[in-house]
């Protein structure tokens, strides 16, 4: 008996790890009672199956969350199956757990591991049949409620049916009604799909009741669709506002109908919140900070600006509860891991949040390369995410944090002080000529980087960088790339042709001598040389959506239909938007007659 009951035992194990061994049921099965070490044998088994079904559980939720963030529908379902089957470990060891503590046989214990195994239940006693047809009374009962439930289903479908095709009849045999001989209304706009014709018009954001695009919380919000392919534009709720620094805050978004956020996106991609304040429509674009892992909410850090309208509206009037107007997800300052092999943030103030969200994501996908982080702030009461950071430091070897303050004096700041400098770089990132650089701050400390990492010898091509323009009216900031003047073509030049040329290259001419045609719009208006085609296009009642109004953010993109151009910055356009000849209304100008297509 003991020589069989230890290879029961054995073959127990194999039927927790792997699939069990016939045999193993009957010896199991035709024992009378356990000793105590076998009870605790099979004891340690069943516990150390639920130990590995909450391992799977948590490994396949966290592969779950990475491929719905990724869209990766294959993945997700391949993750799905293994966490059923981590949660089927778990049930059976604890189904074994629960036998011996009832003290149940070890016939009644195998049967019982094995129902588990194949994830069933637990059968009922059967007792004689008391109905008809050998069915229970029961049985007989809940057939004919279904039956029944299944009979009024039918039923309304063809109702419903009669009534659509009634509906259908009469709409089809109605006049219409005559047509108005004016010109055609503007248009919705529309944007391009990928094959290249047309999408359906995109919704407008909705409206709201109060100032500020806020509308009650007890609103129910329908779900626009995207504006453009890969576009999203709509409401979401505030979920919750913290405090970051004196003057920073993060406010944390959810889907206002619950689930997760309708869109995806990557880390350094932005939101773009618009809000009516003091009846003027105002935009401006922020930067995602949270993890693209994260699908259950989305998180922007904004710093209030004495001079930013939005900043301090959101800083001083939204609450949680709050609907806000955003569209996005937006940019090309993107970094998920697969550009290269390790990564180099640099960033200065508020400049952390898009470089906070690549660690949060990074960290949250286990990404096996090196993170070094170097942060500037002006002193520790403006260190964001600091508390985080040093947690996430203690949690990940692969991140490596390095601060300087500007102003430490009287503080408990142990770290450098004073700007980040050519030996603080070249001290806390070993060979960083071989890594890529993602450079966010404000403009001045951005340029004097470039500088920096040019004296380093990193290569311009491993730099990348991001900024977000001023408001309205305001020249781009000095840490904006101007495009190369390139010289305009002879005349007869194809038309379409993007050309980009600086507006000292253009002769004086008069305002009113060229004119723009808005195809979607069915309008034309004059367009004067000072003006931009965003700028036209606001005044003649054309929607284009737009952020930064600097060239960067990339939201106005327009197809340029006919015509010729000048745009200073277009930092914004990649050699495929170039290709097809899209411009960017906030910048694009011209002396000659253009057709776009808004």
């Amino acid at each position: 008996m003991g020589g069989m009951m230890g290879g029961g035992m054995g073959e127990m194990g194999e039927m927790m790890g792997g699939r069990p061994q016939k045999e193993f049921y009957p010896s199991l099965m035709n024992l009378p009672t356990l000793s105590p070490e076998q009870r605790q044998a099979i004891e340690a088994q069943a516990r150390a199956r639920i130990s590995a079904g909450t391992d799977a559980i948590a490994s396949a939720e966290s592969a779950l969350r990475h491929a719905n963030a990724a869209g990766d529908a294959t993945s997700a379902e391949q993750a799905a199956r293994r966490l059923r089957d981590g949660l089927n470990q778990v049930s059976s060891g604890t189904a074994a757990l629960r036998a011996l503590a009832e003290g149940k046989a070890p016939a009644q214990i195998a049967q019982d591991w094995f129902k588990g195994q194949l994830n069933l239940t637990t059968a009922a006693p059967v007792h004689a049949p008391d109905g008809l047809l050998g069915l229970s009374w029961f049985h007989l009962v809940t057939m004919a409620l279904v039956s029944a439930f299944a009979i009024a289903m039918t039923a309304i479908y063809f109702a419903r049916m009669r009534r659509a095709n009634a509906l259908v009849d009469r709409l089809s045999s109605a006049t219409p009604a005559p047509a108005i001989p004016a010109a055609p209304p503007v248009a919705a706009r529309q944007q391009p799909s990928s094959s290249g014709a047309p999408a359906p018009p995109a919704a407008p954001l909705s409206a709201a009741p109060s100032s500020g695009s806020i509308a009650p919380a007890s609103l129910a919000v329908p779900v626009s669709p995207p504006a453009r392919p890969g576009l999203w534009k709509g409401q979401l709720r505030v979920a919750a506002i913290f405090d970051e620094t004196p003057n920073v805050k993060t406010f944390r978004l959810r889907n206002p109908q619950g689930g997760p956020i309708p869109f995806t996106f990557v880390p350094g991609h932005f939101l773009t919140y618009s809000a009516e304040i003091d009846d003027q429509l105002v935009r401006r674009s922020y930067t995602i900070a949270s993890s693209a892992a994260q699908t259950a909410y989305v998180e922007t850090t904004i710093k209030r600006e004495e001079q930013g309208i939005l900043s301090r509206y959101m800083h001083d009037t939204i609450k949680v509860g709050d609907l806000v107007d955003v569209m996005g997800p937006s940019g090309v300052f993107t970094f998920s891991g697969t550009e290269a092999e390790s990564v180099v943030l640099i960033g200065g103030g508020v400049g952390i949040t898009p470089l906070m969200a690549a660690i949060r994501y990074l960290n949250d996908i286990a990404w096996p390369g090196e993170i070094f982080l170097v942060y500037g702030a002006r002193s520790t009461v403006d260190f964001i995410f600091r508390d985080e950071l040093e947690h996430l430091q203690r949690r990940h070897p692969n991140l490596h944090v390095i601060a300087t303050m500007a102003r430490a004096t009287g503080t408990s700041w142990m770290g450098p002080e004073g700007p980040i400098t050519k030996e603080l770089l070249a001290q806390a990132v070993p060979e960083i000529t071989k890594r890529r650089v993602h450079l966010c701050g404000p403009p001045g400390m951005m340029e004097a980087m470039k500088r920096l990492l040019a004296e380093l010898g990193v290569p311009s091509e491993q730099i990348k960088t991001e900024a977000f323009g001023p408001a309205k009216g305001a020249v781009p900031p000095p840490g904006v790339t101007v495009t190369t003047p390139l010289q305009a073509p002879a005349d007869g030049a194809a038309a379409g042709t993007t050309v980009l040329t600086t507006p000292t290259q253009a002769p004086a001419i008069g305002p009113a001598t060229a004119s723009i045609r808005f195809a979607k719009s069915n309008k034309v208006v004059p367009l004067p040389p000072d003006q931009s085609v965003l700028e036209v296009a606001e005044a003649a009642d054309v929607p284009i959506d737009y952020s930064c109004r600097v060239g960067i953010c990339g939201i106005c993109k327009t197809k340029l239909l006919e015509g010729q151009v000048t745009m200073e910055v277009d930092e914004a356009l990649t050699p495929e938007d170039k290709a097809q000849n899209i411009i960017l209304a906030c910048q694009a100008k011209s002396i000659g007659n253009l057709v776009v297509d808004a």
